[in-house]
């Protein structure tokens, strides 16, 4: 963050803008005490305290602002592990920028997006994934992805990551033992002790692993593409579940041509729906680009629903790598839905409810979150580095590698660990080595 300078106080107004009962100002930072103190009548309170008094901005004329809590957080217990002071004033437009502006005046600077919680992670008060957390918890849409967030943002992926970095952290001090003081009175791990450690520690990190894909849609939305021939009904299901007429929808084929797209919260789960144009052999010029797009939403869909009616009884060959469901639409003028689909009406919400516990059960699937479940990109494709090397590194144990390819796999492991939580821990392994076991006396 290149806005950063250590060392200075910063404010930021810590609601959201607008008008409103309440305001809350927030100050970080060496001076945010001193400075603070210079507005309020009254002497400032002790960590943790709240004090009602009157806000001034002091000039060649004193200016009565308004009535304010002011709170006291004394670092480094405080959010950002410095002195902070929070100012909840009326949520006056006018007042809070009065406000900040008499804080600008004396020396506290504007807050880059996000550095309050950039300062919690420099200052050790939150790894990487905690301060993810908070952007997670703050955008959350959904109950279950609100519930995701506030886990990791307890350290619920932090805790998962020592604990895997404890058990390949041991792997290594053994083998840089064996490599460098061979001749020392140390007592060694075998080949089979140390692979039974391997083994512990690509359970723990496979663990991890398992349910990123449910958790991942639980923070981004479940992505579902309504898909099938023309005429079928998609674009009626995809406003019935958006209960709002979002797509044209008409007796003529082709009439949607484009990929169209609406959130909606199905069971405290948000689901992304795709409405596409439909499948069919000869689509005209406009209607073909709009067919190719729908293969492409089709492909990174987390669920396929292919649609079709009781007036056009025929599903295509779809094998998507999504879960698929089959619907057969216009269930109220007739009931002879295709084998292996279910029979609804987007005009009478017949099979809805059936259809929405299907969504969710596909959505969620056989995962089990746990604390420690990873749920972005970035920790995906670390921890898959980290796996990779515990791999390589048990295969390397059963081949009779040396030493020094082992020693490789696990710093391997560990950067990729220290990767997701900000952690640097290979610099502390010798003094975990001479630490642990006397040697160079």
């Amino acid at each position: 963050m290149s806005d950063y300078y250590e060392g200075d106080t910063i404010c930021a107004e810590a609601t959201p803008r607008g008008r409103g009962g309440i305001s809350v100002t927030r100050v970080s930072g060496p001076e945010a005490r001193s400075i603070t103190a210079k507005l309020i009548d009254k002497p400032l309170p002790l960590g943790g305290r709240h004090r009602f008094g009157r806000i001034s901005i002091p000039g060649t004329e004193t200016i009565q602002l308004d009535d304010a809590v002011v709170t006291a957080f004394i670092a480094p217990e405080s959010f950002t592990g410095e002195d902070v002071i929070e100012i909840a004033t009326h949520g006056s437009p006018v007042v809070v920028a009065e406000l900040l502006e008499a804080l600008y005046r004396l020396g506290v600077r504007s807050a880059s997006p996000g550095e309050f919680t950039y300062r919690a992670y420099l200052n050790g008060r939150i790894d990487l994934t905690q301060a993810e957390a908070v952007s997670d918890l703050i955008n959350a849409s959904s109950r279950e992805a609100a519930e995701v967030a506030l886990k990791q943002l307890d350290g619920g992926i932090g805790k998962a990551c020592e604990e895997v970095s404890k058990v390949v952290e041991r792997l290594l001090v053994y083998t840089e033992l064996e490599l460098d003081f061979v001749e020392e009175d140390v007592e060694l791990l075998t080949s089979d002790q140390r692979k039974k450690l391997a083994v512990e520690a690509l359970g723990l990190a496979l663990r991890m692993i398992d349910g990123y894909q449910h958790s991942r849609r639980l923070r981004e939305g479940v992505k579902v593409v309504l898909t099938g021939v023309p005429n079928v009904g998609k674009s009626s299901i995809y406003n019935a579940f958006l209960g709002d007429s979002r797509a044209i929808v008409h007796h003529s084929p082709g009439t949607t041509r484009d990929v169209l797209s609406a959130r909606t919260i199905i069971g405290g789960i948000e689901f992304e729906f795709f409405d596409t144009a439909g499948l069919r052999d000869k689509p005209n010029e406009i209607e073909d680009e709009g067919i190719a797009r729908a293969l492409i939403a089709v492909k990174n869909a987390d669920i396929v629903v292919e649609v079709a009616s009781v007036d056009h009884p025929e599903f295509g060959s779809l094998t998507p790598d999504a879960p698929l469901i089959r619907v057969t639409n216009k269930a109220d003028i007739g009931h002879d839905a295709i084998t292996d689909s279910l029979p609804i009406s987007a005009t009478t919400g017949e099979g809805f409810d059936v259809f929405k516990q299907l969504l969710l059960e596909n959505a969620i699937g056989g995962s089990h979150l746990t604390t420690g479940t990873i749920n972005r990109e970035r920790h995906y494709l670390a921890m898959k580095r980290c796996t990779d090397a515990l791999k390589r590194g048990i295969d390397s144990l059963s081949s009779g590698l040396p030493g020094e390819i082992l020693a490789e796999d696990w710093r391997e492991a560990l950067n990729a660990l220290d990767d997701i939580t900000g952690k640097k821990r290979l610099a502390n392994i010798l003094n975990t080595i001479f630490g642990q076991f006397c040697i160079g006396k």
